[in-house]
């Protein structure tokens, strides 16, 4: 398994085949009601402690998914990409979301509301199997992000979140992937002050691991950073 894999496998939660290959009687009420919403970059789609009122995939763009502290600060803990869902946890448990959703970038996202997501979850035995595993995969991915705050320091942690965000807005079209992020959401998913982060890219750059534009981090160096993020 490569390092790539391993970055999925660990770090992702690989949920974009939810819908793939169901029945037409299921996907025909997936899709009867759903809608395309545009959201702007720094939109809300949901908000922790609302009540859900449907699941939500990203068609097009990056959306982060955080919480908020007591002091008013914000952890983002995961980076949705294209045709990854969110949103089916709060819906599957009956609770208010934990977390909330905002569009990293400007984003395309599908929404499919409540009743027509659990009808089909409950007239579907493969749907309702695809979830579990989803869900239980899920959890190992929230683990392995609590890990690395615990194990690693803030140097490998910048390292493999830089690596996270690449196989996130990698695009085969291009030769080098274009990382947007501003560096307040970065230090937020390293665990640590934004003074902290700068500093870490600017010694990456030293070591010409990276080159940065503006909010823009591109990796020079990938298998340099690998080292660097220790990841195992």
């Amino acid at each position: 398994m490569d390092i790539n894999e391993l970055l999925n496998n660990h770090y992702s939660f690989n949920n974009q085949d939810l819908f793939s290959g169901l029945p037409d009687s299921v996907c025909e009420i997936i899709k009867s009601n759903m809608m395309t919403m545009p959201f702007k970059a720094g939109q809300y789609i949901f908000k922790e402690g609302e009540k859900p009122k449907g699941i939500y995939r990203v068609k097009k763009g990056k959306v982060k998914k955080l919480t908020q502290t007591n002091f008013g600060a914000q952890h983002v803990f995961y980076m949705c990409k294209e045709n990854e869902f969110l949103g089916y946890h709060a819906v599957l448990s009956e609770e208010l979301y934990a977390d909330s959703a905002i569009a990293l970038v400007d984003s395309e996202i599908d929404f499919i509301s409540e009743l027509d997501f659990l009808k089909a979850v409950d007239t579907s035995h493969q749907l309702s199997q695809r979830l579990l595993k989803n869900l239980s995969h899920e959890f190992r991915v929230y683990i392995n992000a609590t890990k690395m705050l615990a194990k690693h320091t803030v140097r490998e942690r910048s390292a493999l979140n830089l690596l996270i965000l690449e196989s996130k807005f990698r695009n085969g079209s291009q030769k080098d992937t274009e990382i947007i992020i501003n560096r307040d959401d970065l230090a937020s998913m390293v665990g640590t002050a934004k003074e902290s982060v700068v500093r870490m890219l600017k010694d990456f750059k030293e070591e010409s691991l990276i080159t940065t534009k503006r909010s823009s981090i591109f990796i020079e160096d990938y298998e340099g950073l690998v080292r660097v993020a220790n990841f195992q």
